[in-house]
């Protein structure tokens, strides 16, 4: 992988370039290719001494904002439901927005897991052994009732999860009061 130079050296190599030396020598004088040497003299006859400032910016890969968009969609999914894995959040995006751009699975693991902040095992908490182990050991159903819609109608709703995997398994809507 390349490195970036010196700007003195850069400037050495300009001035040598500028009094006579071919890019051959200079090449053999510093060490360095032939294309890095012509391409430092090209960019100081083109753009002077400002030509010679390495351009830190252009160093990396481009993220576009479709890309950038879709990580953060991702990122938060993986932060409402921890226990789902980047492929499986991945699945279910495509299929709800087949025409969002996703990057690499592992592009996803590598970012979320970088932007994530180690615990001290001093601080992380008992596991509860009540807690399911498998899908489908322990179904939660929540009920939320008298729910408001903006026709002005009152609702009953009744969900069912699966607690391992959060996963919506059942949900049931009726009006107050019935049977």
């Amino acid at each position: 992988m390349g490195q970036a130079k010196a700007v003195s050296i850069r400037q050495k190599i300009a001035l040598a370039h500028k009094q006579g030396c071919s890019y051959s020598s200079l090449a053999r004088e510093y060490s360095m290719s032939y294309n890095t040497i012509r391409s430092i003299c090209i960019r100081y006859e083109s753009s002077g001494e400002l030509g010679l400032i390495p351009h830190y910016g252009n160093c990396g890969r481009l993220i576009s904002k479709d890309s950038e968009r879709s990580f953060r969609l991702v990122r938060l999914i993986k932060h409402l439901h921890p226990d789902w894995g980047i492929s499986y959040i991945l699945v279910r995006l495509g299929l709800e927005y087949p025409d969002l751009s996703f990057q690499s699975e592992r592009r996803y693991q590598r970012r979320i897991a970088f932007k994530r902040t180690k615990v001290p095992p001093s601080q992380i908490p008992a596991v509860n052994s009540e807690r399911a182990r498998l899908a489908h050991d322990t179904w939660q159903i929540d009920a939320k009732e008298r729910i408001g819609l903006s026709d002005g109608k009152e609702y009953c709703f009744l969900n069912v999860t699966d607690e391992k995997t959060a996963a919506l398994l059942k949900t049931k809507t009726f009006p107050p009061g019935a049977d």
